[in-house]
């Protein structure tokens, strides 16, 4: 069975060759690209492998977390574990979808994505 970290690298290097791929159909299929197209393909194909590799470390992370009892910044009380919820941020690399533990607040009546 193949370790966590190498099945990640073989699903990368499976979908930048996939991307890569797309690339060299589209530059064949273009006729005569201006340099503004390229860099838009190149840039959009750069945002979707950015966006995968954040969403597998981050959930990487989010396994290695302790799995203590989850407090309130507010009020201090313990959160309630809600389970898997999805949630978008927005990130120096782009707007990522993500899935991960969602955690509520009765007190408060609010709910968290920790870390943050």
């Amino acid at each position: 069975m193949k370790t966590n970290q190498e099945k990640l690298k073989v699903e990368f290097m499976a979908e930048a060759e996939l991307l890569f791929d797309q690339l060299m159909e589209w530059d064949k299929e273009t006729s005569e690209p201006n340099m503004t197209q390229i860099e838009n393909i190149i840039l959009k194909m750069r945002q979707q492998l950015g966006e995968k590799m954040a969403r597998a470390v981050i959930a990487r992370q989010e396994k290695r977390q302790p799995t203590e009892k989850m407090i309130c910044p507010n009020c201090q009380s313990e959160l309630e574990n809600k389970g898997q919820k999805k949630n978008r941020i927005e990130s120096q690399i782009g707007s990522i979808q993500l899935e991960r533990s969602y955690y509520y607040c009765p007190r408060c009546r609010k709910g968290f994505f920790p870390p943050g």
